[in-house]
């Protein structure tokens, strides 16, 4: 058996949709997408704005962790941290491996409306399941609810609208790729949240390096930087090395 279609096919499954509910809920959304060009701009900053999307959830992050010094919360939330990384990883490495439908802005015969030109370019996976975008941005909501249940609510509620409905309407993804991001990231973080020894693990890095906290705390910033765009800075990394690597191989 395949091993990538065995995993992408346990997750199908746990969050099945029937295709035509699927393509029928995405075409519905889209209706709601106005055919001007201000709507258009308008429903596109809410879905792809890093920064309204991003600040009423990264903002409490940050305050999360700078609200005490507790190391039993920081390590929790680098525990959830770690997770969040898997999530989006394993979501983009899906894409990648596991062919299930095409993104949605990408299929001509769904016939979308209100697409603008510059939302069909520089996609470089066609397949969009799960939505990564989701997996990040869920994951970072469940380390929120694990610290704050009323910001973390919040969290989901946000990013229910501007990662999930929003994105839908724009065509990149179908409700089942959202569907199945958020159950990725959220099983993700509760999974690493219930492996004591990993919480145990940060404590005591927490410990040795509380001399030079400073250092913890500004690695702390550069991953949420990163994560802010969700991991781009990461993805080139790894493209480069993939382009190194085959040209090594070939050299030899």
């Amino acid at each position: 058996m395949n091993l990538n279609r065995s995993y992408g096919g346990m997750l199908l499954q746990m969050i099945y949709i029937s295709p035509n509910i699927d393509v029928r809920l995405l075409l519905d959304l889209n209706s709601k997408m106005p055919l001007n060009d201000l709507g258009a701009k308008i429903v596109g900053f809410i879905g792809g704005n890093p920064f309204f999307r991003g600040f009423p959830v990264f903002f409490p992050l940050v305050a999360l962790w700078f609200s005490s010094d507790s190391r039993t919360r920081r390590s929790r939330m680098l525990v959830g941290l770690l997770a969040t990384c898997v999530a989006t990883v394993l979501s983009v490495w899906m894409q990648h491996h596991l062919v299930t439908h095409i993104r949605p802005i990408l299929d001509p015969t769904l016939r979308l409306q209100g697409i603008r030109p510059e939302w069909t370019m520089g996609w470089d996976r066609l397949d969009s399941f799960p939505s990564d975008v989701s997996s990040l941005f869920f994951s970072l909501a469940t380390v929120i609810f694990l610290e704050h249940r009323i910001v973390g609510g919040f969290a989901f509620l946000w990013w229910f609208v501007t990662v999930g409905i929003t994105r839908v309407v724009m065509g990149f993804h179908y409700p089942s790729d959202i569907a199945g991001g958020l159950l990725l990231g959220v099983a993700c973080v509760y999974l690493f949240s219930r492996i004591r020894p990993l919480r145990v693990f940060f404590e005591h890095l927490l410990l040795r390096w509380e001399p030079r906290i400073y250092v913890v705390h500004a690695l702390l910033f550069l991953f949420l930087a990163d994560a802010y765009w969700a991991f781009g800075g990461l993805q080139e990394f790894y493209r480069g090395f993939v382009m190194i690597g085959a040209y090594l191989i070939r050299w030899h």
